[in-house]
């Protein structure tokens, strides 16, 4: 047998092996180590980065709330110089009811009923409760105002007493009552064309005239039910794009234009400076027959006709959906007005009646500066091509976003718009606030830094100045001024709103 030979044992060998795993040992602590500070010098970096965001969103958010604040004292250094234009006389109608402030949800689930699984088509009347609800979800969803006519008497009752019992807030409303309270309390003398029943004597300021006797309300008074909803509001999947309400009733009284009746024999001892008429959409959908309504026409007519031409006139939109009734106000009544108030659904509405003849259910709620100042240039033109009693001579759209105010330099009854601008935008503030001093921790602004004058290509663009924010500019034989709105954040109530502003605006505005 053959013997194998051992290898001779190599000493270096073991040392050669020892260092190996050694270099192998040290380089893998060198990896980790730089795998550590690679590492290390990501989380620094994303740290910093972290930092830098949360320091630019905070320098974004105080500069911001800085330039609202300097925003709000531009505004309230124009307010100081606006004068009150002294001893005023103004008729305001035509119609008062009593108005229920509600949660819109709240009455829903007072009523027992669940949001649906989708929206249908908008309905021709509010007949069901179906009906109601779709037409509800409509406007919610766009965040947008509407006020509708209940044709079925069984129905309105039962959501009567559904709010009534969720113990709501009631208030003296209308737009003839909200419009003249306000205006008595800035100074104006103020005569009220709405029925004189005691339940609504008992609610107005006692400087207010009501005209004729006091006599007893009816048992089943006019109730208007408010169904107001916050912005970013839900129901089931539904949620409000802004803060707005939706307004049901069954108006019987106001549609008789009782008040306005009985305010006629004392115009002329009044002499009114200034006539506001609104609350018509009372006729829009109310089942009158053809003579009835042409004879509640004939009855506005006869009563603007008997005005000295030394009275302005002035009308003031709603939310219309009879095309056939919008049409015959058109062409019957307003022909009348030197002057005109509408917010930013009211205003392509009114446009889309007089060039087509048809009414727009529902229009954007959120219009761009240059959209609503080339509609109202078309609705000038538009209204200037008809027959006219009177020179339409003022304009005032009034929006979430900001207040904008045509005014023709050459009539004789009103000053520059500045002052309508400026104290609707404050006035608007204050009461969907509910905060006379308006704190700036509760409001955002919607508009940029700029807005430009029309739509058509190459228009200028007019920088809103945070020291001044009321722009005015001439516009062909009108000036434009318009001051942008200080939006609430937390709102504490939308109905009535546009009635204060509209009150404020007209009367500061006069000459």
């Amino acid at each position: 047998m053959e013997l194998t030979r051992r290898k001779p044992h190599d000493p270096t060998e073991g040392e050669e092996q020892q260092q190996q795993e050694e270099e192998r040992e040290g380089e893998g602590e060198r990896r980790s180590e730089r795998k550590t500070r690679t590492e290390r010098g990501y989380s620094i970096l994303f740290l910093t980065l972290g930092l830098l965001i949360s320091l630019g969103l905070v320098m974004t958010m105080f500069q911001r709330y800085w330039r609202i604040d300097r925003i709000k004292e531009g505004l309230l250094e124009i307010e100081k110089d606006v004068v009150f234009p002294k001893n005023k006389r103004v008729l305001v109608g035509v119609g008062g009811c009593l108005d229920v402030f509600v949660k819109a949800t709240n009455l829903f689930e007072a009523l027992g009923v669940a949001p649906p699984p989708s929206i249908g088509s908008p309905p021709s009347s509010l007949d069901t409760l179906d009906n109601v609800v779709t037409e509800f979800l409509t406007f919610f969803v766009e965040g947008a105002a509407a006020e509708r006519y209940v044709q079925s008497k069984e129905l309105f009752e039962r959501i009567r007493k559904a709010a009534l019992a969720i113990s709501p807030e009631l208030k003296l409303g209308g737009n003839g009552p909200v419009i003249a309270k306000r205006m008595a309390q800035e100074g104006a003398e103020v005569l009220l064309a709405i029925q004189n029943e005691e339940i609504y004597r008992e609610r107005i300021d006692k400087v207010i005239q009501l005209p004729g006797e006091v006599y007893p309300s009816d048992p089943v008074f006019d109730l208007h039910i408010i169904m107001e909803f916050d912005k970013g509001a839900t129901w089931g999947p539904y949620v409000s794009t802004r803060a707005n309400r939706y307004i049901i009733h069954r108006d019987e009284h106001n549609p008789q234009l009782k008040g306005l009746t009985a305010v006629m024999p004392y115009v002329e001892d009044f002499k009114p400076d200034l006539v506001v008429l609104g609350g018509l959409q009372m006729l829009d959908t109310y089942p009158f027959t053809e003579q009835e309504l042409q004879a509640r026409l004939d009855t506005i007519k006869e009563f603007l006709e008997k005005l000295p031409k030394t009275t302005a006139i002035h009308f003031e939109m709603a939310s219309f959906v009879n095309a056939v009734f919008l049409k015959r106000l058109t062409d019957t009544i307003l022909p009348y007005a030197h002057s005109l108030g509408m917010n930013e659904q009211e205003l392509p509405n009114l446009a889309s009646i007089i060039k087509t003849g048809k009414s727009i259910y529902i229009s954007d709620s959120k219009a761009k500066v240059s959209k609503s100042l080339d509609d109202s240039r078309q609705l000038i033109a538009m209204l200037e091509d008809l027959p006219r009693i009177n020179e339409l001579s003022r304009i005032h759209i009034h929006t979430l976003a900001y207040q904008a105010v045509f005014t023709k330099t050459s009539a004789k009854f009103w000053k520059s718009g500045i002052t309508t601008a400026v104290k609707s935008s404050l006035t608007a503030t204050r009461y969907v606030c509910g905060d006379e001093s308006i704190d700036s921790s509760k409001i955002r602004m919607i508009l940029d830094e700029s807005f430009s004058s029309s739509a058509i290509p190459g228009s200028k663009r007019i920088p809103i100045i945070d020291t001044t924010p009321v722009s005015c500019w001439q516009d062909g034989p009108f000036e434009i001024c318009l001051a942008p709105v200080l939006v609430c954040t937390q709102v504490k109530q939308t109905g009535g709103g546009g009635d204060n502003l509209t009150g404020v605006g007209l009367i500061y505005h006069l000459k």
